[in-house]
């Protein structure tokens, strides 16, 4: 028999097998089309009931996705996203061990797609000062990364306040969270500037708390979104009004973000609803406060 012929069932193998691999990939890529999309319209969503149990399922499916194709940066920025946005719209205020583990789970991706666009494992550093060395030293197109690894890292943080080991990580998210500031200040709504804020206000004076800082990011924040990203005035009355005890500023911002109309951004409906219900239960325990 003729040697050629021998060898052509490896290559119609060979053929399917690279076929079947790219079929896989254009199959994930469009999956991936549609995940943005369904994101981009839970966005506009104002049925949180409606929105939590959306979320939950693409959550699920991204992650599925993920195990095939563990390397997509796209992928692995949404799961970051996912997790971090859905532990604090549905989990945050009702279980605060669950909400950690979930912040975690996005710190893991926003890492790996950290990884996989530099190169460098932030969480495998342990020295504060190589930590600090390794992120001033980042490209612009890391920005993305550094957000949602800082962002879900502090928010993790925030949970576990008794704890001393967890407090020590606060300078590490603070170096992330100064990169994008001075990098892309406007990504993702310019939230960096409420990650500050939050920072800043949240903290007592002797341990580095400053709260005309706070004021600034929240000016700021305000100055870039028009005002309309109700998160901003809400984490204004938790970080500044209630620790100042200004009940009369407290209760003006949580009425305005009550009295705010949804449609007047829809396309951060969702975001602006879950203000509001956080809003409403604040102004209902307000006393609990002062």
């Amino acid at each position: 028999m003729c040697k050629k012929h021998l060898n052509l069932p490896i290559l119609l193998i060979t053929l399917l097998l690279i076929s079947s691999c790219s079929l896989q990939k254009l199959a994930i890529r469009s999956t991936a089309g549609l995940l943005d999309a369904s994101f981009t319209s839970l966005m506009a969503e104002d049925d949180l009931t409606l929105a939590r149990t959306a979320i939950e399922s693409d959550l699920k499916l991204l992650e599925g996705i993920i195990q095939t194709d563990p390397k997509n940066e796209r992928l692995l920025l949404l799961a970051a996203m996912g997790f971090a946005s859905y532990s604090l719209a549905f989990v945050e205020d009702e279980n605060h061990e669950r909400a950690a583990r979930l912040y975690f789970r996005s710190r893991e991706y926003a890492n790996r797609w950290l990884i996989q666009k530099t190169g460098i494992n932030f969480l495998a550093i342990d020295r504060l000062d190589e930590f600090q060395e390794k992120v001033t030293k980042l490209p612009d197109k890391a920005a993305p990364g550094c957000f949602w690894l800082g962002n879900s890292w502090s928010s993790a943080l925030n949970l576990n306040l008794d704890n001393v080991a967890a407090i020590a990580d606060f300078p590490k998210v603070e170096a992330l969270m100064a990169f994008v500031l001075n990098t892309d200040e406007m990504y993702y709504y310019a939230t960096v500037h409420l990650f500050f804020a939050s920072y800043y206000g949240g903290k007592p004076r002797l341990f580095g708390g400053d709260p005309e800082k706070a004021r600034r990011h929240f000016q700021r924040h305000r100055e870039l979104t028009g005002g309309s990203f109700l998160l901003s005035e809400f984490f204004k009355v938790k970080y500044v009004d209630l620790p100042a005890l200004d009940e009369e500023s407290a209760r003006t911002s949580l009425q305005r973000i009550l009295d705010f109309n949804l449609d007047s951004a829809p396309e951060i409906r969702l975001i602006n609803r879950v203000a509001q219900k956080k809003a409403m239960y604040l102004l209902e325990h307000l006393e609990e406060y002062l």
